[in-house]
């Protein structure tokens, strides 16, 4: 096993405009690298694991706010930190989709989206899918939505805000 390169990892995970592809929640089906981490709140639910390693902090991560983290199908992921980068690696072990499953449930019920508790693990994690990728969409944090250039108009009309609010606090 080669020794981890941090270095390395975030040359690898970010593009050149500085965020990530894999924070995309436009899927309308589970991603197959989708994570479910256990947190203080009912459930995170990330569309890759890279996502997941960028957007959780290593000061929490260290402090055992994240119990533990599931793919779609139970399988059980290891949260570490090497630094301040957040690691999550699969354990290898059996998977626990009881464990999934409950937390999906109280994702769900938290929510406001009233679950079958006889609902299948894999119909569970496609509503909660769908219910945290509407609001990923609404509040799209890296898509287009803020990143649209001011018009220069704006840009002109902030200046001049400046220079009166300038003139008037130097006279």
């Amino acid at each position: 096993m080669s020794p981890y390169d941090p270095i390395a990892d975030v040359r690898f995970r970010w593009n050149k405009r500085g965020v990530t592809s894999d924070f995309d929640y436009t899927s309308t089906t589970v991603p197959p690298n989708a994570l479910f981490v256990a947190a203080d709140e009912p459930l995170l639910i990330y569309p890759s694991v890279i996502a997941a390693e960028q957007h959780l902090e290593a000061f929490d991560v260290d402090g055992g706010v994240y119990p533990a983290a599931y793919g779609p199908n139970g399988e059980l992921f290891r949260l570490s930190t090497k630094g301040n980068v957040v690691v999550i690696e699969p354990t290898g072990g059996p998977n626990r989709p009881d464990e999934l499953r409950a937390l999906l449930l109280r994702y769900l019920e938290a929510t406001g989206h009233a679950p079958n508790a006889k609902a299948t693990l894999d119909h569970l994690a496609t509503t909660a899918w769908a219910v945290e990728s509407k609001f990923w969409q609404e509040h799209d944090p890296f898509g287009d939505r803020f990143a649209k250039s001011i018009p220069a108009l704006g840009c002109l009309a902030f200046m001049a805000v400046m220079v009166v609010v300038l003139y008037f606090t130097f006279r």
